[in-house]
């Protein structure tokens, strides 16, 4: 791609090298995908081929993109509180050594319960709406940026917080010019988590109990073995994933340039 291109429509250093590899790959699985099923003649509640799943998207396509934009709404509602819940007790934890050690253990026990096993619970606590599946996004997506916050705030230069030390900074200052940036990398990793977590919270609250959702849309498409339909929206699922989580490693690149993990990988 020569400068001149990237000049006229905007396309930043490095991002063809980002975008063709993946893109190759996915036409080659695609073609290898449709070639296995047309070859061996494979039953469609098997394995659909390409072309019955992206028939079945474009027969009706808002339909399944309204359900998409339900479960996208439940994973960013919820991995915004869920993040913000972790990152508030992380800090506690970074300040506090007893109340790391009183609370953690019960913090790591409880994120090792199956989420098929809590969003029951949660959808009985909260209801049939929106808000429960939120609350079980936000569940699943509290416990990754609590530790990363944790780390990361805890992992500033000793050598620097002397010098703020000898500068007489307060603790506000110490915190948001100091302990806060060098954390920054270890929050977007936590955060990273959290907006993968989150789709697959909100789908599997969707399971549970829904009637509206891409959850919604596999478990119908299931029970009429309609799975063509099951697999468009099985891979809108993955489309929302991948998305939000490049949204949020652009997030990182512009706040974060400086960092190791940025660097390399331009």
């Amino acid at each position: 791609m020569t400068p001149r291109f990237r000049q006229r429509f905007f396309v930043p250093d490095g991002a063809f090298d980002q975008i063709w590899p993946p893109a190759v790959t996915f036409l080659v699985m695609i073609a290898a995908w449709e070639g296995l099923t047309r070859g061996f003649d494979i039953p469609v509640y098997v394995l659909p081929s390409p072309a019955s799943i992206w028939l079945a998207l474009a027969n009706n396509p808002w339909t399944l993109f309204g359900h998409a934009g339900i479960t996208l709404y439940e994973a960013v509602v919820g991995s915004l509180i869920g993040s913000l819940m972790g990152a508030l007790l992380g800090t506690v934890f970074a300040y506090s050594k007893i109340v790391a050690r009183g609370i953690l253990p019960y913090v790591i026990a409880a994120n090792t319960i199956p989420v098929v096993a809590v969003a029951p619970i949660i959808i009985i606590w909260f209801g049939h709406g929106l808000g429960a599946k939120i609350a079980v996004t936000a569940f699943l997506s509290f416990f990754p940026l609590a530790l990363n916050m944790m780390k990361g705030l805890q992992s500033y230069d000793r050598t620097v917080m002397d010098v703020f030390h000898i500068a007489a900074a307060t603790g506000p200052q110490r915190f948001f010019k100091m302990r806060l940036p060098s954390a920054l990398p270890y929050i977007f990793v936590g955060l990273k988590l959290n907006v993968t977590f989150s789709v697959i919270g909100a789908i599997v609250a969707e399971f549970v109990q829904a009637d509206k959702g891409l959850g919604f849309v596999i478990m119908t498409s299931y029970r009429t073995l309609a799975m063509p339909r099951l697999w468009a929206a099985m891979l809108l699922s993955a489309l929302l994933g991948i998305v939000f989580f490049a949204l949020v490693a652009i997030l990182e690149r512009l706040l974060v340039p400086w960092h190791a993990s940025v660097q390399d990988s331009r």
